[in-house]
């Protein structure tokens, strides 16, 4: 049974999901399931998430859940497996939801993009300033879409919300990629980082002080050596492992802080097993996630 308490990881892979479509590794076998993995997103209780790619049917299925219960979804960014416009919007068709709009919130920039590629995908024109408050008109009944500005703390049902930028845009320049950072109503405080890069300086001193009992970051390039200390768009795990250092020094580590690696690429070079056994290694209580991985969301920061 799925409680409020539980953070669900739906999927831990990156666009191309594990293993890519057209590897002959999709055709197993798969000696570790671990290493099966669809878009990266995530579920905290039953109302909350973070991103809906291009898997989110299949990760309800396997889950045995629906977005009929959930109320607020939260979108890092515009890219099409954090992003996916028509499954999201597919509440207007059906007959047998719950008639409750969905809050969805994201950047200004991407709310821009969204609105104007659904005007444009259903009427190939592009629109005016009228058009799109006719559309947004016309989603308000399934839909209620808010905009976050970065660094400031929202309050969201019973939880708390803060987006900070990571090192990544999506497809707008603007459209810069938000982690965020959430309070849940019993003190639990997480932050999670998906296309994240390796944060800037005020991000970090942004940061500083704020203990979390659960850090996500974005493991996109796994085992590859090539793109420097501090990569941008995108971490491997040596610039995860460094910017878990710096995030200690940040004083956001205590006693109990778990540390969880996702958005994974299928060409990086390791397996989970190999991922872990790197980060085991570090002295930092890293481990890389799973699709399905269930934790609890008890007690607050030390």
């Amino acid at each position: 049974m799925y409680r409020n308490e539980d953070i669900l990881f739906l999927g831990t892979g990156a666009a191309q999901g594990v293993p890519a479509s057209y590897s002959p590794r999709m055709c197993g076998p798969f000696p570790d399931t671990r290493d099966i993995r669809s878009r990266s997103s995530i579920r905290i209780g039953e109302r909350y998430q973070i991103d809906a790619g291009p898997d989110a049917w299949y990760q309800l299925l396997r889950e045995q859940m629906s977005w009929d219960r959930l109320e607020h979804l939260f979108i890092s960014h515009t890219h099409n497996d954090h992003l996916y416009l028509d499954g999201i919007l597919q509440k207007q068709d059906a007959d047998d939801h719950d008639q409750k709009q969905l809050a969805v919130y994201l950047s200004a920039p991407a709310l821009d993009w969204l609105l104007r590629t659904r005007y444009y995908g259903q009427n190939l024109t592009a629109p005016t300033e009228s058009d799109i408050a006719d559309l947004r008109a016309r989603l308000e009944p399934c839909f209620s879409f808010q905009t976050l500005r970065l660094r400031e703390m929202y309050t969201v049902g019973e939880i708390q919300v803060c987006a900070v930028p990571g090192t990544h845009t999506g497809r707008v320049a603007d459209d810069v990629a938000l982690n965020y950072i959430l309070q849940l109503s019993n003190g639990f405080r997480m932050l999670y980082g998906v296309d994240t890069g390796y944060y800037a300086p005020e991000t970090v001193d942004f940061l500083r002080g704020s203990s979390f009992d659960l850090i996500v970051l974005d493991c996109t390039f796994g085992a590859r050596t090539d793109r420097g200390t501090k990569p941008s768009g995108h971490l491997d795990c040596r610039s995860l492992v460094r910017m878990v250092e710096e995030l200690d020094h940040a004083g956001c580590l205590h006693a109990g802080t778990q540390i969880r690696a996702t958005h994974i690429n299928p060409d990086q070079g390791w397996s989970h097993a190999e991922m872990d056994r790197f980060f085991s290694g570090t002295g930092y209580p890293i481990a890389t996630a799973w699709d399905g991985l269930r934790l609890r969301a008890t007690g607050a920061s030390a």
